[in-house]
């Protein structure tokens, strides 16, 4: 039942993302979720989704998750 409710999460930041192009206010826990939905499944598309997000802001932001203001 955990997995499935980490890829509700996911699922539902990936959506935010791709709709409004806004961040979670929790990227960085989002980021452990993908972690360990990734480690269940390798091959998720979700994850690697938000993998993708998260590489890609992070690269934007120097590093690190940008500041929340």
């Amino acid at each position: 039942m955990e997995h499935y409710a980490d890829l509700q999460r996911l699922l539902h930041a990936v959506h935010k993302y791709r709709q409004e192009g806004k961040l979670p206010d929790d990227p960085a826990e989002l980021d452990e979720v993908c972690a360990r939905v990734l480690n269940y499944d390798r091959f998720d598309e979700t994850a690697i989704e938000w993998k993708r997000i998260a590489d890609y802001e992070k690269e934007l932001a120097g590093g690190e998750w940008p500041d929340r203001d």
